[in-house]
């Protein structure tokens, strides 16, 4: 077994990234976030986006929690995700610090996560857009309160993003023409190109070579048979994509 280190966790998150960046489907990013939890030492994640009274949830959770959860809209008083929308900073939970009195639906939601295997873990919130919050939660059914391997947190978060852009590039996918659907780095380098960003930017924010990124454009451009970068954003905002 190899020994925990900054070069193994940094694998790590560099596998994350690349798998979920090479990933067709929602099937292939969870088995790329499920294989990175347990690299870490947990169980069980959960990929959860709060917008209002919104919630969009994407985990390896058991299905009967899942459906416990959004049925009784628990983010309302998860402890885990007011934490991290208190916090905005990687941190680690157990359910053994949660309130056990109070309302009686705390103490229900506490018992019922027990039961279902969450018990502990490790929570990373990232700001998204118009005020929503993303944040990616790796469980245990073990009763613990540390976070074991992960200690840089600006690759935790930008793990996080990674798999946040993936989702939406996967689900613009669906959308499109087959002709018309773009690679994972094509949907990432025109989502940045969206909010705005220059090549040399979106290069230095993906950590993809500027020629690269401009490659990825103009391959984007050609299938939605843009004439420029500016139409190709135009047209992908139009068609709401991301």
């Amino acid at each position: 077994m190899r020994k925990a280190g900054k070069k193994s966790v940094d694998e790590d998150f560099r596998s994350l990234i690349d798998m979920a960046e090479a990933s067709h489907n929602e099937r292939m990013i969870k088995n790329a976030v499920k294989s990175f939890a347990k690299a870490c030492g947990f169980e069980r994640f959960a990929y959860l986006q709060t917008e209002g009274a919104e919630v969009k949830t994407f985990n390896s959770y058991p299905r009967p929690w899942e459906g416990v959860y959004l049925a009784n809209r628990y983010a309302r008083i998860d402890p885990v995700v007011t934490e991290a929308k208190r916090r905005m900073d990687m941190f680690a939970w157990t359910a053994d610090d949660w309130p056990d009195r109070g309302s009686s639906e705390l103490r229900q939601f506490r018992d019922k996560a027990v039961e279902h295997g969450i018990c502990s873990g490790v929570t990373i919130p990232v700001e998204g857009s118009y005020g929503s919050t993303v944040m990616l939660t790796l469980a245990s059914s073990e009763r613990k309160s540390e976070v074991p391997r992960l200690r840089d947190a600006r690759k935790a978060t930008q793990a996080v993003m990674a798999i946040h852009y993936c989702l939406k590039i996967v689900g613009a996918a669906s959308v499109v023409a087959p002709r018309q659907a773009l690679s994972p780095r094509e949907g990432r380098c025109l989502m940045w190109a969206m909010k705005g960003k220059s090549v040399p930017e979106i290069a230095m924010i993906t950590g993809i070579n500027a020629r690269t990124v401009q490659h990825y454009l103009d391959s984007a451009r050609r299938k939605f048979e843009a004439k420029t970068i500016p139409q190709l954003v135009a047209i992908a905002k139009d068609r709401g994509l991301f």
